[in-house]
């Protein structure tokens, strides 16, 4: 396997819909060289319900049976703050976190010449900074990515005290690309840096938000940072990785191309 050149296909909330197992199937058939998936939090709508869980296993299971699936929590995995238990019991995820967050909550891997933290950003914030730093700065892959629920940049609820205690750290240690849902928007920021546009992928960090399910957004405005914005529609996308090359793909459920961008190291 030539791990300098790969593929993996990421989604944002997915919340065991039919429709969401469509599009899940759909990234499948179009992209059998995917060695991975991810999902950015609200795998399911109800973590505490078994049933949604066989409903996100059977919907998307061609899929989700032939490839590892890399998700992180949100906060409806961790419905109404009872706990995350059947996420830990039906996953098996590196158990390499910081301390104080509950094992396979948080963790990182790298595959190839990249780098992903998996955060569970429904735990505490200062409980992973120094975590992402010691990750961030004991690397020498020449990709880093990063994917927690709640993104730092959206229209409607951006969160300051991530923005405070882990954007510094992807500024410093120049992470290529943070993923997130939870908004049930799509937004894809241009390069930056200490929350300001930047010119070039070299300088920044590029801010993505995805949904895996059918929605509209009668509220959306506009954002400075933004480079495409969709308020309806569900998607995936696809990363594929040529050794200093990362191609970034962005798929609708009628297989229509919505977005794309190269980065050239």
């Amino acid at each position: 396997v030539n791990t300098e050149h790969f593929t993996y296909v990421w989604f944002g909330d997915t919340h065991c819909f039919p429709d969401s197992g469509k599009l899940v199937n759909l990234a499948a058939d179009k992209n059998r060289d995917a060695v991975f998936y991810s999902i950015a939090g609200d795998n399911v709508s109800t973590g505490l319900y078994r049933d949604d869980w066989d409903k996100l296993f059977k919907y998307g299971g061609r899929t989700f049976a032939n490839r590892p699936l890399m998700p992180v929590l949100g906060n409806h995995d961790r419905q109404d703050g009872l706990g995350a238990q059947l996420y830990y019991d039906l996953f098996s995820l590196p158990e390499n976190g910081p301390d104080a967050v509950e094992p396979e909550a948080s963790y990182s891997f790298e595959y190839g010449n990249s780098l992903f933290i998996m955060i569970d950003a429904t735990s505490e914030v200062d409980d992973h900074t120094a975590w992402i730093e010691e990750k961030l700065k004991n690397t020498n892959a020449t990709w880093k990515f990063v994917m927690f629920h709640f993104p730092p940049y959206n229209f409607e609820e951006p969160y300051p005290d991530i923005q405070q205690a882990w954007v510094p750290l992807f500024d410093k240690y120049h992470v290529d690309m943070v993923m997130g849902g939870h908004i049930h928007y799509y937004m894809r920021s241009r390069p930056m840096f200490n929350g300001k546009v930047v010119d070039s992928f070299a300088q920044g960090t590029v801010y993505a938000i995805s949904i895996s399910i059918p929605n509209k957004h009668n509220s959306m405005t506009a954002e400075p940072y933004a480079v495409k914005q969709y308020d309806e529609g569900y998607f995936y996308q696809r990363m594929e990785i040529d050794g200093k090359v990362l191609k970034y793909t962005t798929v609708d459920s009628n297989g229509s191309v919505k977005d794309e961008f190269v980065i050239r190291k």
